[in-house]
């Protein structure tokens, strides 16, 4: 399977306004090298948001690395209370 290549939000932006003056998608489709279904959804991200739709926000990374974390100090917490439990069953004995 080979490796899809990044498309910039701008090349995205000509590529919708080209379908949306009328060229044909499936043309556009080959001489870009992205699938209709792309341009498909592309174009409804478009209309819907505009330009600005297809930029990626700064706060997303640093907000996944934020969850990412939440979810890693959730599992050390969990396995800290599991082993508490432990320890203590063990010095019931």
């Amino acid at each position: 399977m080979e490796k899809r290549k990044h498309i910039t939000s701008k090349i995205k932006t000509e590529i919708v306004l080209s379908l949306l003056r009328g060229e044909d998608a499936e043309l556009l489709s080959r001489e870009h090298g992205v699938t209709i279904a792309d341009i498909s959804q592309w174009r409804d991200e478009f209309i819907e948001n505009g330009t600005t739709g297809f930029k990626r926000k700064p706060d997303d990374s640093r907000l996944s690395a934020a969850e990412r974390k939440i979810g890693q100090l959730q599992m050390e917490l969990e396995l800290t209370k599991k082993k508490n439990e432990l320890v203590a069953k063990l010095r019931k004995r």
